[in-house]
C-alpha cells in the first residue's frame, strides 16, 4: 500500500481530475484496511506476530498504509532509547503515528531529528502516547503527527500547557484545512519530510531563544522569570546557590565529570558528539561566552537546568557557569566606564496569555533564572519580533529594557558583541538573578508590536544580600562542597541531597570531611523521617569526630544536635535534652552564648520541656534563644517569627492570652511576608491567633482567623453558616485536642519570602517579652552614678581606630574622677564595673570580623590589666574580656592560644572566689580544648577535677553537669586506651 503512495505521490499534479478520483478510491481501500487492523487489533498478540513486508510508515512522502502497530515501550532502540532517561533539554519532540514502525526511513528521521532536538519519542499508541505528554512538566513539546491522528488527539492535549508547536505530516492537506484554524499551536501540514524537519528546526531555534526571555510558568516547576512580590524565596535560595557555586573551587575533574556526562547523554547523536570533543579540545575561560553563544549542548543543557533549578544538573555544570558569571561581570566594569544609561531591546513571539500576566503585574519587579540575551539594536529585536509564523495563539512582542548604571550598580551585563558566535546581533547578556521592573505594557498598532518597558533595577540584590552574608556567617566553618549538599537539605531536595553526598564520598579521595557528610546524610534522613538511618550516620560522625586524632570536639556538637533531635521524635524526652545539653555546652564553649547555633540549641532545649509540659522552664529558654536571635538576624528573619510562634503557645499554656495573642500577631507578620500565601507555617499562625481568641471567649474574631486557615488548606465549608463555624471551631480547640506543637526541627521547606520595607515596624510588639540578661543595679541614695559622658567616648575610642592613648587616658580620668570625688566608694566602683563589663558584652557579639574585636579586647584587658589600682578591682571585667579573646582564638582555631588565655581566666576565678558550678564550668572548657589539641592525660585530670567540685557541691547524684563530665572522662579514657592520643 505504501508503494502505492509513493508513486501516486510522484504523479500527482494539482487539478487532474483522474488523479483526484484515483485518490478518493484509494482512500476507500485504505479505510477498508483500516477496520481490518482494528478487527485484529482484538488480539494484539496474534497481529504483533504478523510478518508484513509493507512496513514504511515515514518516507521521504507523508504516504502512509498500514503497518504493524508498535507502542512506544515496544519500539525497538535506537529508536525510542531515550524514553526511560529525562530530558535535561529543553524541548520534547514526539511523533505519533498508529503505522509507526522501525525502518530504515523511520531511523533517518529520528537522526535527523535528534540534531535538531535530542530528546525524540515515538509513539504508536495514542493512550500511552497522551499519558506521556501529560507526564511532562519542565519542557515544552514539538508534536508531529498524522491528519488523521490528529482529528482524534488533538482535542485531548491542546489545552495542556506544555504542548507548544503541532505539525501534521500528511499527504492530503485539503483534507485536513480546517485543523489549522481549529488549534492555534497547529505549525502547518507538510507533505515532504525535508520540508517537515526543516520548519521543526526554525521553530526549535526560535523557542530556544525565547525559553530564555522571561515567561510565567503555572503548574509546573519551569521558570525563567520570578514575581519577586509573591516568590522571593526561591530567589533567595537561588541567590544563595549561585553565590555557592561562583566560590566553588575550579578543577580539571569538574571539567572531565561534565564531559562523561554529556558524552553519555548525547550517545548516539554524532553532531553533539562532535561539539562535545571539540569542547574537550579547546575550551578555555577566556572562550566561555563563544561557547554560551553557539547554542551546543552546553547551550542547550545550562538554560535548562537555570530555568528548572535542577541543582543537580547545576552543580554538574558548575565551572563552565562561575566562568561564564565572572567574565561578564569583568566585561561590566569595563562598560560603567563608558556609559550612564544604555538601552536594550529583545524581540521574540509570546503567548496571549503570558502577555496577559505582564499586563496585569506592571510595577512588578520580577528576576530571571537564567542568562538573559538582548541586543543593542532595536532593529535586530524587531526582526525578531516580526518574524512570520503561522502560529495564532502569540504575539509579536518588544521588551525595551533601561539600564541607568547610576541607579542599578549591582545588574551585571555585558556587550559580547566580539565574543558572540552571531557578532551581527550586537548582543547583550545580563548575568543570572538580574532584576527588572515592569514598567509599562502598551501596543503599538502601527509597528503591529506590543512594547513592554522595563528597567533595571537593584531590587533583588537588595533581598538577597542579608541572606547571603548571614549564610557566609553561619558556614563560616563548611566547606562550599558540603555546603552546596546543606542548602539541597534546606530546599526540601532530600534525595537529591543524598544522592549527591554518596557521590562526594565516592569521588573525594579521601580529601572531604567523611564525618562532616554522615553527619549531613544523618540530616537528611531525618527530615524525609527515616530515624534509623538518621540515627546510623548521627552516631558513625559523632564516633569518628571524638575517636580522631586529635579529637574535634568543636565539630562534635552537629551530631550531637541530631540525636538529640531524634530522640525528640521518639519522644524520649530525657535522652533528648541529655543531647541538646551535650551540644549546648560545646556551642557555648568554642562559639560563644550569643552565637546562632547556641540560640538554636536553647530553643531545641525549651521545645522539649514544652513537650514534657514544664512550661516556666521552657518559657525561660525560649526567652534565651529570641533574645539572641533579634541580636544577630533581621527584624523579619524566619527564625525570630518561629521564637515568637513558641512563645505564643507556652503563654497560651500558662494562661497568659494577652502576651500569646502579642506573639502570634508578630510571628503571622512575619510569617506573611516571609512565606507564600499557602505555606503550612502561615496556616498554624492563624489557628494559633484563633486558638487564643476562642479562649478568650472572642467568637467571631476567632472565627475570622479560623476560617482564613481553612480556606488557605482549600478546605470546603459553607461560610453563611454561623452556628457550622462555630460547631467546627470548638472541635478545633476543645480541651481534649493538643493540635499545635513547637518546631523541634527546623522545617527544610523554602522559608524566605518578601522582607519589607526595613522603615516598617510591627503595629503590636509584645509588651510581655522577658529579656533575659543582667539588671542594672538599683540606684542608691548618696551615690551619683559615674560620669556617662566620659564613660561613653571611652568606650567609643576602645572600638575605634583612634590612637590607643586617648582610651587610657579616658579610663585615667574615670578612675582619677573615682578616687577624687567618691574616694573610692565600693558602691561606684560596682556601677563603674557593671557598665564597663555590660558594654564589653554588648560588643562585637557576632565576632564577624575577629580580628577587629580581638584588637578591642586586647585594648581593654592591656588598660585593665595596667593601669587599674590594686584597690580597685575590675576582675569580672577582666574575665569577659579574657573569655572573649579565647573565644576568637577558637573560632580561627588558634587553640594553643584561646588555653592560654581560658587559664588565665580561670585563675581569676579561682582568686576571686567564683562559684564552685563557674569554676567547674570553665574547668571542663579547658578540658575540651585539651582534647582537641590531643592532650588527653591533662584533659583526664583536669575533668577528674572538676567532677570532683561538682560532686562536693551537688547533693542529686543524677546532676546534669555530672553526667555530662562522667561521660567526657570516659570519652578520653577511650582515646588513651586506643592509643589516638599524642
Amino acid at each position: 500500500m505504501n508503494k502505492v503512495y509513493e508513486l501516486l505521490s510522484k504523479l500527482w499534479r494539482p487539478g487532474n481530475s483522474k488523479m483526484i478520483e484515483l485518490r478518493n478510491d484509494i482512500e476507500q481501500l485504505e479505510d477498508k484496511l483500516d477496520i481490518l487492523t482494528i478487527y485484529w487489533n482484538v488480539d494484539k498478540k496474534k497481529l504483533h506476530k504478523l510478518d508484513l513486508n509493507e512496513n514504511s510508515s515515514i518516507s521521504n512522502s507523508a504516504c502512509s498504509g498500514p503497518t504493524v502497530i508498535l507502542k512506544a515501550g515496544a519500539i525497538p532502540a535506537p529508536l525510542n532509547e531515550l524514553l526511560q532517561s529525562p530530558n535535561f533539554e529543553g524541548i520534547t519532540l514526539i511523533w505519533y503515528d498508529p503505522r509507526l514502525n522501525t525502518t530504515e526511513d523511520t531511523k533517518q528521521t529520528a537522526k535527523e531529528l535528534r540534531e535538531i532536538n535530542n530528546y525524540v519519542i515515538f509513539h504508536s499508541d495514542q493512550l500511552e502516547c497522551i499519558d506521556f505528554i501529560k507526564s511532562i512538566k519542565d519542557e515544552k513539546i514539538f508534536l508531529v503527527t498524522s491528519g488523521k491522528a490528529a482529528s482524534t488527539l488533538l482535542p485531548e492535549i491542546i489545552e495542556l500547557k506544555q504542548v507548544d508547536s503541532i505539525f501534521i505530516f500528511c499527504w492530503k492537506i485539503e483534507k485536513y484545512q480546517d485543523l489549522l484554524q481549529r488549534y492555534e499551536s497547529l505549525v502547518g501540514i507538510y507533505t515532504d519530510r525535508s520540508i517537515l524537519i526543516n520548519a521543526i528546526k526554525e521553530n526549535v531555534d526560535l523557542l530556544q531563544k525565547q525559553l530564555n526571555a522571561f515567561s510565567f510558568y503555572n503548574g509546573h516547576e519551569e521558570k525563567a522569570i520570578r514575581d519577586l512580590s509573591q516568590e522571593s524565596a526561591e530567589f533567595i535560595w537561588f541567590q544563595l546557590f549561585k553565590d555557592v557555586i561562583l566560590r566553588m573551587p575550579t578543577n580539571s575533574n569538574a571539567k572531565e565529570q561534565l564531559i562523561q556526562f554529556c558524552r553519555e547523554y548525547y550517545r548516539g547523536n554524532q553532531k553533539e558528539y562532535n561539539n562535545i570533543d571539540e569542547f574537550e579540545r579547546s575550551y578555555k575561560k577566556e572562550k566561555c561566552i563563544f561557547w554560551y553563544t553557539r547554542e551546543t549542548f552546553l547551550y542547550k543543557l545550562v538554560n535548562k537546568a537555570l530555568r528548572t533549578e535542577d541543582m543537580a544538573q547545576l552543580h554538574m555544570f558548575r565551572f563552565f557557569i562561575a566562568d561564564l558569571s565572572l567574565h561578564l561581570a569583568t566585561l561590566h566594569k569595563k562598560n560603567r566606564e563608558k556609559n550612564d544609561v544604555v538601552m536594550l531591546y529583545r524581540g521574540l513571539k509570546m503567548e496571549n496569555e503570558e502577555l496577559n500576566r505582564f499586563k496585569t503585574s506592571q510595577g512588578t519587579v520580577i528576576a530571571t533564572n537564567g542568562y538573559l540575551s538582548t541586543s543593542l539594536s532595536k532593529k535586530v529585536a524587531m526582526e525578531f519580533a516580526l518574524k512570520s509564523t503561522k502560529r495564532t495563539n502569540v504575539v509579536s512582542t518588544l521588551y525595551e529594557i533601561e539600564c541607568n548604571l547610576n541607579e542599578s550598580k549591582s545588574i551585571i551585563f555585558a556587550n559580547i558583541t566580539k565574543y558572540s558566535e552571531f557578532a551581527s546581533e550586537q548582543e547583550v547578556l545580563f548575568d543570572l538573578g538580574s532584576t527588572f521592573k515592569i514598567q509599562s505594557v502598551i501596543e503599538d498598532e502601527e509597528l503591529k508590536l506590543f512594547v513592554v518597558k522595563l528597567n533595571a533595577t537593584d531590587d533583588g540584590e537588595k533581598l538577597a544580600k542579608a541572606y547571603i552574608e548571614s549564610n557566609r556567617k553561619v558556614n563560616e566553618e563548611t566547606s562550599l562542597d558540603i555546603l552546596f549538599g546543606k542548602l539541597l537539605i534546606k530546599m526540601g531536595k532530600y534525595d537529591q541531597s543524598l544522592t549527591y553526598f554518596e557521590n562526594l564520598l565516592n569521588e573525594s579521595n579521601g580529601k572531604v570531611d567523611v564525618a562532616r557528610i554522615y553527619n549531613e546524610i544523618g540530616y537528611a534522613y531525618l527530615c524525609k523521617g527515616e530515624l534509623k538511618e538518621a540515627h546510623e550516620f548521627a552516631c558513625r560522625s559523632y564516633v569518628m569526630t571524638i575517636q580522631t586524632k586529635p579529637s574535634r570536639v568543636k565539630h562534635s556538637a552537629r551530631p550531637l544536635t541530631n540525636m538529640a533531635h531524634i530522640y525528640l521524635r521518639r519522644e524520649m524526652y530525657n535522652e533528648s535534652l541529655e543531647y541538646y545539653f551535650q551540644a549546648l555546652d560545646i556551642q557555648e564553649t568554642f562559639y560563644g552564648k550569643e552565637h546562632l547555633n547556641t540560640a538554636a540549641t536553647l530553643n531545641n532545649i525549651g521545645n522539649v520541656y514544652y513537650k514534657m509540659q514544664d512550661y516556666s522552664t521552657s518559657l525561660m529558654y525560649y526567652e534565651k534563644s529570641l533574645h539572641i536571635r533579634q541580636k544577630q538576624l533581621p527584624m523579619f528573619d524566619i527564625d525570630i517569627a518561629a521564637s515568637f510562634n513558641n512563645l505564643g503557645l507556652v503563654h497560651l499554656k500558662m494562661n497568659r492570652l494577652y502576651p500569646a495573642f502579642d506573639y502570634h500577631q508578630n510571628s503571622l507578620e512575619i510569617r506573611k511576608r516571609m512565606l507564600p500565601p499557602g505555606h503550612n507555617d502561615i496556616i498554624q499562625s492563624l489557628l494559633n491567633i484563633a486558638h487564643v481568641l476562642y479562649e478568650q471567649n472572642s467568637i467571631d474574631e476567632a472565627l475570622n482567623y479560623f476560617t482564613k486557615a481553612l480556606q488557605i488548606q482549600k478546605i470546603q465549608l459553607d461560610l453563611t453558616d454561623h452556628d457550622k463555624l462555630v460547631d467546627r471551631l470548638k472541635e478545633s480547640f476543645g480541651p481534649q485536642l493538643h493540635h499545635n506543637a513547637p518546631r523541634d526541627i527546623p522545617h527544610s521547606t523554602i522559608v524566605l519570602r518578601n522582607p519589607p520595607p526595613l522603615a516598617t515596624q510591627f503595629s503590636r510588639w509584645p509588651e510581655y517579652a522577658v529579656i533575659i540578661h543582667e539588671l542594672p543595679p538599683p540606684s542608691r541614695p548618696g551615690i551619683q552614678k559615674f560620669d556617662d559622658s566620659l564613660f561613653y567616648e571611652f568606650i567609643t575610642a576602645l572600638h575605634g581606630n583612634t590612637d590607643d592613648q586617648k582610651a587610657l587616658h579616658l579610663w585615667k580620668e574615670l578612675l582619677n574622677k573615682c578616687n577624687a570625688t567618691y574616694n573610692n566608694d565600693p558602691r561606684y566602683i560596682q556601677d563603674l564595673e557593671y557598665g564597663l563589663t555590660k558594654d564589653l558584652g554588648d560588643s562585637y557579639q557576632s565576632f564577624d570580623e575577629s580580628q577587629e574585636a580581638l584588637h578591642f579586647y586586647e585594648k581593654v584587658l592591656f588598660i585593665l590589666e595596667s593601669s587599674t589600682p590594686s584597690l580597685i578591682s575590675m576582675d569580672n571585667a577582666r574575665i569577659l574580656c579574657l573569655d572573649r579573646i579565647a573565644n576568637i582564638h577558637q573560632r580561627n582555631d588558634n587553640f594553643e592560644l584561646a588555653l592560654d588565655y581560658l587559664i588565665r581566666g580561670l585563675n581569676v576565678m579561682q582568686r576571686k572566689r567564683r562559684m564552685p558550678n563557674e569554676i567547674s564550668d570553665k574547668m571542663r572548657h579547658i578540658d575540651l580544648v585539651h582534647m582537641t589539641l590531643g592532650n588527653y592525660n591533662l584533659a583526664l585530670n583536669s575533668f577528674n577535677d572538676a567532677l570532683t567540685i561538682l560532686q562536693s557541691n551537688s547533693i542529686d547524684p543524677n546532676d546534669r553537669e555530672i553526667k555530662l563530665t562522667l561521660r567526657r572522662i570516659d570519652e578520653v579514657k577511650e582515646a588513651l586506651e586506643s592509643g589516638t592520643h599524642a
